[in-house]
Order: structure tokens, then sequence, then C-alpha cells
């Protein structure tokens, strides 16, 4: 994993080609972590957690969450037509019918409400988690205080990703070679459902199953979350 500077500055560099200057600036440019943190970080690598991004505060992510969607879902990217963006499906329910809404809850956050943070996390999916339900997946990440993905972490994680990688891979080493990925984004969960996303060549699609809905292909990224 780079040092914090360095997830600190790409992290801004994004954000700025992505008309979110105000999440760039609301990153700080040059605070140290305290011991703590640096151990978190530390005991993160052990666990696997060895990619990092960094993230405003949870209050202004979701204060200007259309304007993310529209810039990372929704926007075309340099990549190959046959993998361009188009327009997202999102609903807060499980539907054949799109609400233009998300499911995302706004306390027991584990920091993120407290002010910039950097999110670190798996860099491929959870082994012991496939084939688990959104409430087993939380029960196990919670034992361990780890924290999943939020619905604006997964939006600008993916389009760095797709980016990166061309097509709609969201893992450093992908199950298959379909340029796709599907995945549950736990701390999005409420105390019945949770988001999950599927993002592929048609595009991004979001949208909220029962937290005790089983689907063996789907993936759980597992990450903890250090203050800046």
């Amino acid at each position: 994993m780079n040092e914090p500077l360095t997830i600190r500055a790409d992290s801004r560099r994004f954000y700025a080609a992505h008309n979110l200057a105000d999440w760039a600036e609301a990153l700080p440019t040059a605070a140290a972590l305290i011991d703590a943190d640096r151990a978190a970080l530390e005991q993160a690598a052990k666990h696997g957690f060895t990619a990092a991004f960094a993230f405003p505060p949870f209050e202004l992510q979701m204060a200007t969450l259309d304007r993310v969607i529209d810039e990372t879902a929704r926007k075309p990217a340099a990549i190959p037509d046959n993998q361009q963006y188009r327009e997202p499906f999102l609903a807060d329910d499980w539907s054949k019918t799109a609400n233009g809404k998300v499911l995302q809850r706004t306390d027991d956050l584990g920091g993120r409400e407290w002010g910039p943070y950097l999110y670190v996390f798996s860099p491929n999916p959870i082994q012991k988690c496939w084939g688990l339900t959104g409430k087993q997946i939380h029960e196990q990440f919670q034992a361990r205080d780890w924290r999943g993905l939020t619905v604006p972490e997964y939006l600008v994680l993916q389009r760095f990703f797709c980016e990166k990688y061309g097509d709609h891979r969201f893992f450093e080493k992908p199950e298959d070679d379909s340029g796709a990925h599907w995945i549950w984004l736990i701390d999005s969960m409420d105390d019945k459902n949770c988001s999950v996303a599927l993002g592929s060549n048609r595009g991004i699609n979001i949208q909220a199953t029962g937290i005790n809905n089983r689907e063996r292909k789907r993936a759980a990224i597992g990450g903890v979350v250090v203050s800046l």
C-alpha cells in the first residue's frame, strides 16, 4: 500500500478530474497519522487490506451524491466503446423499475461521519463471504471490526478501477474474464435491506435486497476506516 500522503494526492487528483473539487478540498494535504492509526494500517495489511482511497466527510458525500452519480456512473469514460457507461439503474428496493434512489444508512459508519478518512480495503473479495447472506457478512465484519463499502465509496472506486483497467472489473485478481463485478455494499445496510451493485458493459446497477438474501456469485469487500 502507498503512503497516506500519496494516497491523498492520488485521490485529490481523481476528484479534481471528475468535477468533485469540493471533495478534493475537503482532504487534508499534510496531516500526519497518529501512532494508533499507523498501527491500524499495519494490522489491516495483515488481513490483506492493501488498497486505499481517501474520502471527504460522509456528510459531504451524501450532500453531493447526485453529482457523484453523474460523474462516476453516467458520464462517458476513456474506455472502449463496448464497455462505455449507460444510464445507471438505481433503486432503493429490489425492482425491475428504477426509481433513481439508493439505500444508504447515515449512522454507524465507523468514523466516516467524523471527518475525512482513508478507506483501506481488500483489493480482492473476502473468500469466506461467498454464498453468505448480507446479514451473515455484516455479522462477520462486525466481529472483526471491519467495514464494508458504502454507496458513495463504491461509486468512486468502480469508476477509478474502470479507468484503470478499461472495463468493469473491480478486483485486482478477477474471479473470471467477464470484466464485470457483483458486490454487497455492506455499510449501506439498514435493519431490513442492503444495497448491492452490479457493474458491467450494461452500466451500473444498484438496488437494495433483503439482508437475508443469499447469492453465491456476489462478492464482499472488507476494509477499515482510518481518520485523516
